[in-house]
């Protein structure tokens, strides 16, 4: 019933979170057959917290009100970081022999480490000779990364359409596309080890992480703007 920011106390704002944190989401492969539903995770209650501070922050810049509420908020404890599932030389195997429709798009995904949000919307105008340049959906930055002759045939193969992958072009597809995978393996292994096209980008990391590439390179041919990111891969691969 409150209508104003200034009645806004931080007992409302704890009591705001410690609520939010109940929240139950669905969003996991198959959760819905299997009855399992998960709560909010801390991860995206941090980022909510964060978000909330700032804004209440900006109202007493703006000389609306004296005090955050939400300064009183302790940020929930995020467990350690377990080791990003990637795909094995099985797992491919198995991937390939069992899809047509998406095998050219996950053969991209895998030898270029790309976003699958920007391999979406591909155009042959992406294509500058041996490179891919293009904006990335994520950070808004510029990605120019060099492409194996494999893949420029692969590209070149499909220059007739507008888009070069015309099989992911709506949402419908797309999901197609992940489901082509999921199905693949046990419901629970998927959520588990959180089982999704961006696996593929996992994989190339690792991949070139375990035959020597530096950080340093690996960082820009994924395009972060931190290195920190880039050794979430580095810290868990032991070359052979």
């Amino acid at each position: 019933d409150i209508t104003k920011l200034e009645d806004i106390k931080s007992k409302h704002a704890i009591d705001y979170i410690s609520k939010r944190s109940q929240t139950k989401v669905q969003s996991a492969y198959n959760c819905s057959k299997d009855s399992i539903v998960k709560k909010i995770s801390p991860n995206t209650l941090n980022r909510e917290i964060g978000y909330l501070k700032r804004f209440f922050n900006y109202c007493i810049d703006m000389e609306w009100i004296k005090t955050n509420p939400f300064r009183a908020v302790k940020r929930y404890k995020l467990e350690s970081k377990k080791e990003r599932y990637y795909f094995t030389k099985n797992d491919i195997k198995l991937i390939m022999k069992n899809t047509s429709k998406f095998g050219d798009f996950y053969t991209f995904l895998l030898n270029t480490g790309l976003r699958p949000t920007d391999a979406f919307k591909l155009r042959n105008r992406h294509l500058d000779g041996s490179y891919l340049d293009l904006k990335m959906n994520k950070t808004g930055d510029y990605l120019s990364i060099p492409l194996s002759k494999p893949i420029i045939a692969l590209i070149n193969a499909r220059k007739d359409s507008e888009f070069i992958f015309p099989e992911v072009r709506s949402d419908r597809q797309r999901r197609n596309a992940l489901i082509s995978i999921q199905r693949l393996y046990k419901p629970e292994f998927v959520r588990n080890n959180n089982i999704t096209l961006h696996t593929f980008r996992h994989t190339y990391a690792h991949n070139l992480l375990n035959r020597g590439v530096p950080k340093e390179v690996l960082q820009t041919l994924l395009g972060h703007r931190s290195i920190k990111t880039t050794e979430i891969y580095a810290n868990w691969v032991k070359r052979d």
